[in-house]
């Protein structure tokens, strides 16, 4: 806790000592009911406060943490993400973990922006990548409380908490029309969360991540029923599906089995080009070609667009070359580790050979579990 933080914390449980005293004093009921109203207000302060160095020791089976949450979240990170949830009632720390995940992969991401400056689209900072430009006031300045930095968690995940309060999680929640229908979930959660990233994409992935986070007590029942975000996006009038190339993409975009990161990023890619989609997983052989080694179609970890804007993918569309550049821009786990295109170009993940003349390929070499 910072010096000034600690005396605001002094401050408050001075305050809170006289008004104990003078609750024991014989003072008419109706001030000791006004008193204790104070000292409540007070109380919650404080908590405030405290959330700032939250304990490093949480007890993990009371909050609902899954394996994959105590194994993918630094312990610091965990304990900030649950005490900032109870800002207000409505707010999850899955929700917000998952956050942290898409933004910065808990802090730990190398890309600009995550501990100092800002990211490439020059606008936002810190491991929950708040807008540092807009405004004024800038997103982070309405959120942050005096002398907070952007680049502290212990910061920054507080803020986004009080951001997704405010953006419809309040008690009792924000109601009104649901800004991503086709997400499962309440639709106060898809206001607050769009108001973090205005795209629906945005939002399913990060209450799919979340729903990783959280221990189910029992396995869960299997379900027929398709996501209604992935049928969405086989009928999003900017991506289309084709079997010409041998490949059945048509079958495998709602199965349910292509992994997150790809469905958000084809999703993500139909927000800005026109795009279809030779491939996914059924049809694709199971090696890399001329090699033993297992390809990333075949764990359902890749994508191939054969088209970017109505034109062919080849050395000479543009849009597709700026298709392939634009994934560079990405951080966390949606940045893509194998990104094959027409073009020698530079960068973690880019290759190019005879194989790649026509179609860029987009692929994640590990298990998003694993990220």
């Amino acid at each position: 806790m910072r010096p000034d933080r600690h005396w605001r914390a002094v401050g408050i449980v001075t305050a809170l000592l006289l008004l104990a005293a003078l609750a024991q004093t014989t003072t008419p009921a109706s001030l000791r009911a006004g008193v204790a109203r104070l000292g409540q207000q007070a109380s919650l302060a404080l908590g405030n406060l405290a959330g700032v160095n939250p304990p490093a020791v949480v007890d993990t089976r009371s909050v609902g943490a899954s394996a994959l949450a105590l194994t993918d979240i630094p312990s610091t990170y965990l304990a900030t993400y649950i005490h900032a949830a109870h800002t207000c009632h409505h707010l999850t720390w899955q929700l917000l973990a998952a956050i942290g995940k898409i933004e910065s992969d808990h802090g730990r991401s190398n890309a600009p922006g995550v501990r100092t400056g800002v990211n490439r689209f020059g606008c936002c900072a810190g491991p929950m990548q708040f807008n540092i430009t807009n405004g004024p006031p800038s997103t982070w300045t309405a959120y942050a409380h005096p002398g907070d930095s952007v680049y502290d968690p212990a910061d920054a995940i507080p803020a986004a908490a009080r951001k997704l309060c405010t953006d419809g999680l309040a008690d009792p929640p924000d109601t009104g029309p649901d800004p991503c229908p086709d997400v499962t979930g309440p639709p106060a959660t898809h206001r607050a969360l769009k108001a973090y990233n205005n795209a629906c994409w945005y939002v399913h992935h990060i209450l799919q991540t979340a729903t990783t986070y959280t221990a189910t007590p029992t396995p869960p029942q299997p379900t027929t029923a398709p996501d209604p975000f992935l049928q969405a996006l086989a009928h999003e009038r900017n991506l289309t599906l084709t079997d010409s190339r041998g490949c059945q993409p048509s079958l495998d975009l709602t199965s349910g089995n292509v992994d997150l990161r790809v469905t958000s990023l084809l999703a993500a890619m139909a927000d800005r080009w026109r795009i279809r989609v030779s491939c996914l997983h059924t049809g694709h052989s199971r090696y890399v070609a001329g090699t033993t080694h297992l390809s990333n179609h075949t764990l359902w970890r890749a994508v191939d667009i054969d088209e970017v804007n109505g034109r062919p993918v080849g050395p000479g569309n543009a849009d597709a070359k700026a298709l392939a550049l634009w994934l560079s821009e990405l951080t966390g786990p949606l940045r893509p580790t194998e990104i094959g295109t027409p073009w020698q170009l530079s960068g973690p993940g880019y290759f190019s050979d005879a194989a790649h003349q026509g179609h860029l390929h987009i692929g994640y070499d590990q298990r998003l579990s694993d990220v």
